[in-house]
């Protein structure tokens, strides 16, 4: 029998189980972060606006006779809305990039405790297989159907004997 710190294959495989959901909660929580950030760029991006907008408005009814003054304060402010959507341009690609990145390892994280997760499953039904009496007794009621005891057809083992 082997040693009680080793782990058991069943044990194996309930711990790549959790790892593959750790990995797609930590993908999610990042998704819901990236897209929070966003919101609140856009959120805070939205406030500034309508704060200048009104500081424009408040800057030509000050003085709605100084034409030269209003040209330039309209001016000024469509600068800084160029410069704040540009902004948050900027943000949004960079964000799509990291979530392709972070999709990635989220990915590749999912896919080797998957892996592990069907060596794991195996290496326990090969453990309950052969501390099973009754597994022995399954396998023999199948070759009568052409199948033997690992699962590959009699005829397909034939036609590798004979070629």
């Amino acid at each position: 029998m082997s040693d009680q710190s080793e782990q058991t294959a069943t044990d194996r495989y309930f711990d790549a189980l959790l790892a593959s959901y750790d990995a797609l909660h930590d993908a999610v929580e990042q998704a819901n972060e990236r897209g929070l950030r966003l919101s609140r760029q856009l959120a805070a991006d939205i406030t500034d606006a309508q704060r200048r907008a009104i500081e424009l408005a408040r800057q030509v009814a000050a003085n709605p006779s100084d034409s030269a003054a209003a040209y330039s304060a309209i001016m000024e402010s469509a600068v800084a809305a160029q410069s704040q959507a540009l902004d948050f341009t900027q943000s949004a690609y960079k964000e799509a990039l990291a979530a392709g990145s972070e999709g990635r390892e989220a990915l590749d994280a999912l896919l080797g405790a998957s892996r592990a997760a069907a060596e794991a499953a195996l290496a326990a039904s090969r453990d309950w297989q052969s501390a099973t009496p009754w597994s022995d007794f399954v396998q023999k009621s199948m070759e009568p159907f052409g199948l033997n005891p690992n699962g590959a057809s009699e005829e397909k083992e034939e036609a590798g004997t004979k070629a």
